[in-house]
């Protein structure tokens, strides 16, 4: 397996976008916070190998990214192979500052008051119709036997 093979940046940024600091992420995937910093810097020593090592950073990257439908991260941490120098590609820096769109709580769609509307008639016809009915009907006669 080649030795340069997980981007240390891209852990890096991965884990800065989850906003979690190493000892939450190792937590979160059962590893060492040692094992967690050495992937991000490159280091060597605390894998016994470099399979390991790379399941490890494959582990991180599922556990905050998530899985595609072919079970690899959403996030790639993994240098490409294409690049002629294979030193990987360079991501792009990502900007955390924007918060998400508010959702509408309520839809103020047609579709809605007529959902509406048919529920306020059934409770008028259930309340008003079927409930006097139904109390007003004279009793059986007992059964004699």
């Amino acid at each position: 397996m080649h030795a340069h093979l997980i981007d240390p940046q891209a852990m890096l940024r991965l884990r800065a976008l989850c906003k979690l600091d190493h000892a939450r992420v190792a937590r979160l995937c059962g590893l060492s916070e040692a094992q967690v910093r050495e992937l991000e810097a490159d280091g060597q020593g605390q894998f016994a190998s470099q399979q390991a090592k790379v399941q490890a950073a494959l582990k991180i990257a599922c556990a905050l990214s998530g899985t595609q439908a072919n079970g690899m991260p959403v996030i790639n941490v993994f240098r490409s192979r294409a690049v002629g120098d294979g030193a990987g590609l360079q991501l792009p820096h990502f900007k955390t500052e924007q918060a998400p769109a508010p959702k509408t709580k309520f839809p103020d769609s047609p579709e809605f008051f007529k959902l509406l509307l048919i529920l306020v008639v059934l409770v008028f016809l259930l309340v008003a119709v079927a409930m006097p009915l139904l109390y007003t009907l004279p009793s059986p006669p007992p059964k004699l036997s």
